[in-house]
């Protein structure tokens, strides 16, 4: 495909933003700082411009986890931070599986993904795969993101494991994380996929507004050393 045929196609595809807009107040990982948008400098007192000072974690709204993420050095060859990560990681075919059947707390099976592809077509390698529970619908600004924040489904260790046989790129999620709280307590599937470089995005959001197959473009921030990074993540179908 030459480069006029290209900027054609992108020009006539529909995007669909999926990320969430970075606020103040938004839900965030207990653990994890909060984001705060700090007015610097504006009109008002003479200033010749507007500008604000963002303070953000590496994990706040929609982001990737980079493979450090979850690693310690016991695997050097994994141990990768973000920008280590190939720019287009993050740029492919998208595959989305909608999940909104799943109750709080529930896991995707492997069997639930056998289903998916036979009814829809195989899940190829380099695929970014993502998980449509349907959460993103809580979504909301303290003190309406409680919801959001507890007993999310997420995604099995075995459903896990099939997809690292399909060496896909990355797994996404409209939920806080892949692993729901309990299995954040006990066996989580992030070390799993992150050691084999299979990136995993949280936070996502509109995703039932795609197709079954659509393409996905998300770019993290190149930060030296980072774990992860907030994306805007989108597709075009």
């Amino acid at each position: 495909m030459d480069l006029t045929t290209l900027i054609t196609g992108i020009r006539q595809a529909r995007v669909v933003d999926l990320s969430q807009t970075l606020e103040e107040r938004m839900p965030n990982f207990p653990t994890h700082s909060k984001f705060f948008h700090n007015l610097w400098g504006s009109y008002e007192p003479g200033g010749r411009s507007l500008s604000y000072q963002v303070q953000v974690h590496e994990h706040n709204g929609t982001h990737v986890d980079a493979p450090v993420h979850f690693l310690g050095d016991r695997n050097p060859e994994a141990h990768k931070s973000i920008e280590q990560i190939a720019p287009g990681h993050l740029i492919g075919r998208g595959v989305r599986l909608d999940c909104r059947g799943l109750k709080e707390g529930d896991y995707i099976s492997v069997h639930f993904i056998y289903h998916w592809e036979a009814e829809h077509g195989a899940i190829e390698k380099g695929d970014i795969v993502l998980f449509n529970f349907g959460w993103s619908a809580h979504w909301g600004l303290t003190p309406n993101n409680r919801r959001y924040l507890a007993d999310w489904p997420g995604v099995s260790i075995e459903a896990a494991e099939y997809l690292l046989s399909k060496s896909v790129a990355a797994v996404g999620v409209d939920t806080l994380s892949p692993d729901p709280p309990a299995a954040l307590d006990t066996r989580p599937l992030h070390p799993l996929l992150l050691e084999k470089e299979v990136l995993i995005i949280e936070n996502l959001t509109r995703l039932d507004e795609l197709p079954d197959v659509f393409l996905f473009i998300a770019l993290p921030l190149k930060i030296r050393q980072g774990s992860g990074s907030p994306i805007r993540a989108v597709a075009l179908v």
